[in-house]
């Protein structure tokens, strides 16, 4: 993972069934949910940001 600064949670409301599928997917393919979801957004912010992405 780059490096960054301090961490902090990402709350947000998803349907349940899809959660589940989600977290049994990323298990599949020995990764947990949090992982995948960093990847993503920092994938995210890479495509869409110009710059460091962890500037403040």
């Amino acid at each position: 993972m780059a490096a960054h600064g301090e961490q902090t949670t990402f709350n947000m409301r998803v349907d349940k069934n899809l959660v589940e599928q989600f977290k049994q997917a990323a298990r599949d393919n020995n990764r947990t949910a949090s992982q995948l979801l960093r990847d993503c957004m920092i994938e995210y912010v890479k495509k869409n940001r110009q710059g460091d992405m962890f500037k403040r």
